[in-house]
């Protein structure tokens, strides 16, 4: 397997869950928010894709700024209080506190996404870590043998911020199905599809190699 092009150094939050992993209750739930692979005898990985690198830096970047906002915002909203000021300085310095806190819990999301996103493509079969779409915060191991990945599509993200990082770094959302494509008079449509978001050009060159070589 090849040497992933980037390997995020651990935040507290991703230290927090490998921490909590440890105690024996709490594995089983741990398990459900980050599954971790189960390989079978002399399977190998040949190919490892997460998420692009810019996922985790900008939540990264974004759970910095709100923890000072935090540290600046609190101490300001609680003394504006104490002291009666301006009902307007009040409501300001809560309304900062109540964005930071918005933007830390934001940011939190966004890096357990970028850790439950996973594609693994071993000698033997394909696992897939994805969120699951019934349980908010959870995601779900998929281990597929028989089937052949049909379609690799790649096309740009619906959100503009992840778009403008993908036009400056030529990452793509990828659509993985095993049906292939659906041919209407408008265009043609994946079926059965699961979209995985921002992979970058590298992966999906070696990815194509792999699924159609």
């Amino acid at each position: 397997m090849r040497k992933p092009p980037f390997s995020p150094t651990p935040t507290a939050i991703e230290r927090a869950v490998a921490w909590l992993s440890r105690f024996r209750l709490l594995r089983p739930l741990m398990e459900g928010v980050l599954p971790t692979p189960r390989l079978l005898k002399d399977e190998t990985v040949q190919l490892e894709i997460r998420m692009a690198p810019y996922r985790v830096q900008a939540a990264r970047w974004l759970a910095n700024a709100a923890i000072i906002l935090l540290l600046l915002s609190l101490p300001a909203a609680i003394l504006a209080s104490v002291l009666k000021a301006a009902v307007l300085l009040q409501a300001g310095a809560w309304l900062l506190f109540a964005l930071a806190l918005t933007g830390l819990t934001k940011a939190v999301q966004y890096i357990l996404l970028y850790h439950q996103w996973r594609f693994i493509l071993t000698n033997k079969r394909i696992i897939i870590i994805a969120p699951d779409a019934r349980r908010r915060g959870f995601a779900d191991a998929i281990y597929l043998k028989g089937g052949k990945i049909q379609v690799v599509d790649a096309g740009w993200s619906r959100s503009p911020i992840w778009g403008f990082f993908q036009a400056a770094t030529g990452a793509r959302d990828v659509i993985l199905s095993l049906a292939g494509y659906e041919f209407k008079p408008e265009g043609a449509e994946v079926k059965g599809g699961l979209l995985f978001p921002d992979v970058m050009p590298d992966d999906i060159a070696r990815l194509e190699e792999l699924i159609f070589g």
